[in-house]
């Protein structure tokens, strides 16, 4: 009878070590509770990261476009600026053209008096009895000293009128210069273009957010929006699309699609213009 009750004994204590690795199975094992609620707290924790990647993303989106649209008001204001500082140039131009033109008058007006009382002071000279005629030639005389004197003076002021006017000419052609060069800014800012003469490199380049720091800004003319291409050697690896510009330095997004195969931007890249897109 203790023979049966012994073999129950260990059957019943099986049993409960069979129905205990079952549950514990259940609880621990690949497909069990332990492991969903894992499962759902790792997905909780991601869906958080990801809510506070979308926030810093959209943040960055709206400082972007304040920094944009403040560049522009800027832009817009030097150039009405550049505008309003050119117009004097014309009216004085025009005022200076005229004033040379009244003093060629004037010099040609003295001029041909000069010649009539030379005229008059020559046919004085010849007459037979100059005693009976000497004041006159002392009049002629001290005449024609006169005219001599205000021939040099207006001479001086035609050579004044005439330095005045290449001086406004030559401050005109400057400032045509500068303001044709204001307009080439103005339309490849308008045309999302920078510098053909641009050279840079890369400072940072982070594989994670996707973007690139680069160590120009504004002081080597990158404009916002942009195409710039990234060169190692004769050979391009990628482009990229400037995002931000600072003072002296910028920042870009990768554009993956233009990506050479197996590669990556590095630090030290060279970045120049892309100029058609």
């Amino acid at each position: 009878m203790w023979k049966y009750i012994i073999i129950a004994a260990v059957v019943l204590f099986l049993g409960a070590c069979f129905l205990f690795y079952k549950n514990n199975e259940a609880l621990t094992g690949p497909e069990g509770e332990v492991a969903a609620y894992q499962s759902q707290f790792d997905m909780a924790k991601k869906k958080a990261v990801d809510i506070e990647k979308d926030k810093a993303i959209k943040r960055y989106a709206e400082l972007r476009t304040a920094y944009f649209k403040q560049q522009s008001d800027k832009y817009n204001e030097e150039r009405a600026a550049i505008e309003a500082e050119d117009a004097p140039f014309d009216q004085e131009i025009t005022k200076a053209n005229a004033d040379l033109e009244a003093a060629k008058a004037d010099f040609k007006r003295y001029n041909d008096e000069f010649k009539v009382f030379q005229k008059n002071a020559s046919e004085a000279a010849g007459v037979e009895d100059a005693s009976d005629d000497e004041e006159g030639l002392r009049l002629i005389g001290q005449r024609i000293a006169e005219l001599v004197e205000s021939n040099n003076a207006l001479e001086a002021q035609a050579a004044a009128e005439e330095k005045m006017t290449s001086d406004l000419g030559a401050e005109t052609e400057k400032t045509l210069a500068m303001i044709e060069a204001a307009k080439k800014l103005a339309a490849d800012r308008m045309a999302r273009l920078s510098p053909v003469e641009l050279k840079c490199s890369v400072v940072t380049a982070d594989p994670t957010w996707d973007y690139v720091i680069l160590d120009g800004g504004i002081d080597k003319g990158i404009v916002i929006g942009s195409r710039l291409a990234v060169m190692r050697g004769d050979q391009k690896v990628c482009e990229l699309s400037v995002t931000l510009v600072e003072s002296n330095k910028s920042s870009c997004d990768v554009v993956y699609s233009t990506m050479r195969p197996g590669d990556k931007v590095r630090p030290g890249d060279t970045v120049v213009s892309v100029r058609n897109n």
